[in-house]
């Protein structure tokens, strides 16, 4: 062999060496752009995360105690709706012996009042009973249609209704509306409650219909 061509194959050997040194350093170039790049997107998230954790704690917070607020305001006004029809019934009963229905419901509790005591009509056995003077005439009507003869004190000053106690004293029936309205209070409390639990829920839900020019 030449010596030119000994050259030329050592020159063409040597750019063949320097294409692949070139290749594979092009290549791990490649790589460590990509591993930055991956670092870096890594990096930004991690910032991203860490910026925004406090945020979003925050707000979740501030939801957080909203509601409790909202619950307690509803809550509240729930408790202010309840004692204002309460406060309605107290009136009502308080002027019903004024109103017409008013013999008919004194009739029931004076017949209520008997059966407890095992008193019926026409029939034997004895109590004494208890009333409001103004429920005299009612009282005296009711038991003379009911053919008793029972001993009867004009003592009471309520709303309305009878008392009565057993001949030994030891059964005692109280069915004055104040007491009537005392025992049902906590049943009206949860009874109203839960209704007008009932209608926020009602109106929470009811979807507003489009504006339609």
């Amino acid at each position: 062999m030449s010596l030119d061509a000994i050259l030329r194959a050592i020159s063409a050997s040597g750019e063949d060496q320097v294409r692949q040194i070139e290749a594979r350093a092009s290549a791990q170039v490649d790589d460590i752009l990509s591993n930055a790049r991956r670092e870096a997107s890594q990096l930004r998230k991690q910032a991203f995360n860490e910026a925004v954790a406090p945020a979003a704690k925050e707000r979740s917070r501030i939801i957080h105690r909203a509601r409790l607020e909202a619950l307690q305001i509803t809550g509240n006004l729930r408790e202010t709706l309840v004692d204002t029809a309460l406060k309605q019934v107290v009136e009502r009963l308080a002027c019903l012996r004024a109103e017409s229905a008013y013999a008919d419901v004194f009739r029931r509790l004076v017949q209520e009042t008997l059966a407890e005591l095992g008193i019926s009509s026409g029939e034997g056995g004895s109590a004494c009973l208890e009333v409001d003077p103004r429920d005299r005439a009612l009282l005296e009507s009711i038991l003379a249609e009911m053919k008793l003869h029972l001993p009867v004190q004009y003592n009471l000053d309520c709303w309305g209704g009878i008392l009565a106690r057993s001949e030994d004293g030891r059964v005692e029936v109280i069915n004055i509306l104040e007491a009537r309205l005392e025992r049902a209070t906590p049943y009206l409390r949860r009874y109203l409650a839960a209704l007008f639990e009932a209608k926020e829920c009602q109106i929470s839900t009811t979807v507003t219909p489009a504006y339609v020019p």
